[in-house]
This record gives C-alpha cells, sequence and structure tokens, in this order.
C-alpha cells in the first residue's frame, strides 16, 4: 500500500469512527493496578473529550474516581472474513474527569445524551450513582491495516502522522 493511499485510508476511517460513534471500549486499571475493560455510551463535547454516563455500581466508575487515566477504542463492525491482526482501530489515551451535577455542562451532557440515545437518559438521571465524566483525549493512534498506523491529533482526527518502525534494540 502506497503511504497516500494509507493515509487516505486512515483519514477515512477516523472520519467514519467519529461521525458513527455511538458507544467505546473504556480500558481502566483499580487504584492498585488491576486492569478492567468495558463499554460505556458516548459522545464528543463541543472540545473534543468523550462523555460517558455510568453507574457508580460499576468497576469502571469505582476505578475512574481513583485513577483518572484511561483509554478509549473506537472499532468498525466485526468482519469474520476479514484479518484480525490489521483490524481498523482508532485508540485515545485520556485523562477522566468528574462532571458534578451542579455544573452547567451537566444539563448540557443530559440534553446532548436524550438527543442521541433517547428517553432512558432521563430515568438514568433520576439515578444518585449515574455520573458523567469528561475524557479527555492526550494521545491517539489509528490502524488501518498493516502498514497503516498513524498518530492522531486528538483535537483534530484529520491529523495523521505516520508511525516510525521501533528503534532498534
Amino acid at each position: 500500500m502506497t503511504d497516500a493511499l494509507a493515509l487516505a485510508r486512515a483519514q477515512a476511517l477516523t472520519a467514519e469512527l467519529r461521525a458513527q460513534l455511538w458507544t467505546v471500549i473504556l480500558g481502566t486499571a483499580a487504584a492498585d493496578g488491576t486492569p478492567d475493560a468495558s463499554v460505556a455510551a458516548a459522545l464528543l463535547d463541543s472540545d473534543g473529550a468523550f462523555v460517558i454516563y455510568v453507574s457508580g455500581l460499576a468497576a469502571h466508575t469505582r476505578h475512574l474516581r481513583v485513577n483518572p487515566r484511561t483509554s478509549v477504542l473506537l472499532l468498525t463492525a466485526e468482519n469474520s472474513a476479514g484479518n484480525a491482526f490489521a483490524r481498523p482501530r482508532l485508540t485515545f489515551t485520556c485523562t477522566a474527569q468528574p462532571v458534578p451535577r451542579d455544573e452547567e455542562k451537566y444539563s448540557v451532557y443530559v440534553a446532548a445524551f436524550r438527543e442521541k440515545f433517547g428517553a432512558t437518559i432521563d430515568v438514568l438521571a433520576t439515578l444518585p450513582d449515574f455520573q458523567f465524566f469528561r475524557l479527555r483525549p492526550q494521545s491517539g493512534r489509528v490502524v488501518a491495516g498493516f502498514g497503516a498506523a498513524f498518530n492522531v491529533d486528538p483535537l483534530d482526527w484529520s491529523q495523521l502522522t505516520p508511525v516510525g518502525p521501533p528503534p532498534a534494540r
């Protein structure tokens, strides 16, 4: 695959994943370092942060409260006919920030979640354990296939730079 073709493919993938954002695979770790992976409904706010609304009963919420370092994974639909070693994906390392209920953004996020996910949010918003977190991307990487890995600017997903080979040992 030519460099230009790989770049075009990666740019198309990041645009597709951004447009189709519905859920994220969330990687968190407990205070003792025990890892966890989970799924959360998500949207992007006007600053480019992922916003999730999660239950305090969930391990990932407890983890985010004590360890704000997290990762977000976005995937295309699974295709058993494709190559599992080169599955298209986009990953961001993030820093999580809780959104207090008395903060103005809280009601903005409730409205945005209602618009995107429907009336279920009206029930969840009454539950005292549910909490919004903003996951601010720090760095990103997209893999659009073999030889098509790029670092992604977390503020502008269209800005990609090729990932070079690992340093020689």
